[in-house]
């Protein structure tokens, strides 16, 4: 797992390698966006959901922490718009 920073996620798998990245640049407050990644990411994990919905929500919470009003929160309407349209997750050329 790899952070592209406001680019998104790369995360390389059994599977397959993945890129999850949201719509567009996100322009906010970046503090607490990679813990909010790593919290969707173990949330998911925990859950057992299949990699692309793992990084979805990781994408979407982490975008969704950039644009709240306070540090370290998240926007909750913000990150439901994103995990239900807004993150392209996509399986790369080259898996591991």
């Amino acid at each position: 797992m790899a952070s592209l920073g406001h680019e998104g996620l790369l995360a390389v798998t059994p599977e397959s390698r993945w890129r999850a990245a949201p719509p567009a640049h996100v322009r906010g407050n970046p503090t607490g966006a990679g813990d909010s990644a790593v919290a969707g990411l173990l949330s998911g994990l925990v859950e057992h959901l299949p990699w692309p919905d793992r990084l979805a929500r990781a994408v979407a919470l982490s975008a969704a922490t950039v644009l709240a009003p306070v540090a370290g929160e998240f926007d909750r309407a913000a990150y439901e718009e994103l995990l239900g349209h807004g993150v392209a997750v996509t399986a790369e050329a080259g898996a591991a």
